[in-house]
């Protein structure tokens, strides 16, 4: 099985994918010497995105100051950054909510659950005052579990396989995951990333959201993912058939410096950021 993956990511043409405009709009912003204009005219040449940027710049979620009319003003108006923001979840919608029926999980349930990692990561990011910017943390939650997009679109009937002997699996979910696809979805999500060309923090937020003690690059990062998953599962939003198999790390709560308060507030948290999170979704 594992050769068959492999081959599923030589082969480009059969991967979920980013279109090429999505593509060179991460590129471009990755530079910190990025002109606005270019920006605004390479998303233009995507008529789909042009207005889906426009929509969700008028959204109630982002607020803006005044009615957002081109994508220029949206550059102008919400910044650089939470313009690839936008880009990216309306990207990244068309991946993630789909059905992943292996995992037993809806596609709006995991919509929701990618959503509200990515919103509760960028929080803790504010709230714990961390070296990388918001949107970073907000990015990497909202990719952090893609791999199983891949394993549960192209690969149902070894899930099924998968799903029977997890039943009365009481050893690691995803050593179970090893043994009948050669990768766990954690590895097929950082594949994927890095075949996307994205940033490296995003790949091994990817690679290592369950196992934050395995980061050696992203550490904080990867324990803020990995925080806010488990928070975020432990409330019910997104439980797949691994139920409640992720212990949460103690070693990431130390290097974030979350507190068992700090645990009890983010709990707290979350209806308000459902509550948000409704205005972006009703757009």
């Amino acid at each position: 099985m594992k050769e068959k993956i492999d081959q599923l990511f030589e082969n480009e043409a059969q991967l979920p994918k980013i279109s090429s405009v999505v593509s060179r709009v991460m590129e471009m912003v990755s530079k910190p010497d990025v002109i606005i204009a270019d920006l605004a005219k390479e998303i233009s040449k995507d008529p789909g995105l042009t207005a889906a940027v426009i929509k969700l710049s008028n959204s109630a979620y982002y607020r803006p100051t005044k009615p957002v009319k081109t994508v220029q003003e949206s550059l102008m108006a919400l910044g650089i950054k939470t313009v690839r923001e936008i880009i990216l979840l309306t990207e990244a919608k068309g991946l993630l909510k789909k059905d992943l029926k292996g995992y037993q999980v809806d596609g709006e349930s995991n919509w929701m659950h990618s959503l509200t990692v990515a919103e509760l990561a960028m929080r803790i990011t504010v709230q714990k005052k961390l070296k990388f910017d918001k949107d970073i943390a907000f990015t990497a939650g909202l990719l952090h579990n893609i791999g199983k997009v891949v394993l549960a679109e192209f690969f149902p009937n070894v899930l099924i396989q998968f799903r029977a002997e997890l039943q009365n699996y009481q050893g690691p979910y995803k050593d179970l995951e090893k043994k009948y696809f050669g990768y766990t979805h954690e590895e097929a999500g950082a594949r994927l990333l890095a075949k996307w060309n994205f940033p490296e923090e995003f790949v091994e937020a990817a690679h290592f959201y369950t196992d934050p003690d395995q980061a050696s690059n992203f550490p904080e990062l990867v324990s803020v993912i990995h925080i806010a998953h488990c928070v975020v599962i432990l409330s019910g939003m997104g439980i797949d058939i691994g139920g409640l198999r992720t212990p949460l790390s103690p070693q990431a709560l130390k290097i974030v410096g979350v507190t068992d308060s700090d645990l009890q507030m983010y709990y707290t948290l979350l209806p308000e950021i459902a509550r948000h999170l409704a205005e972006l979704i009703a757009v």
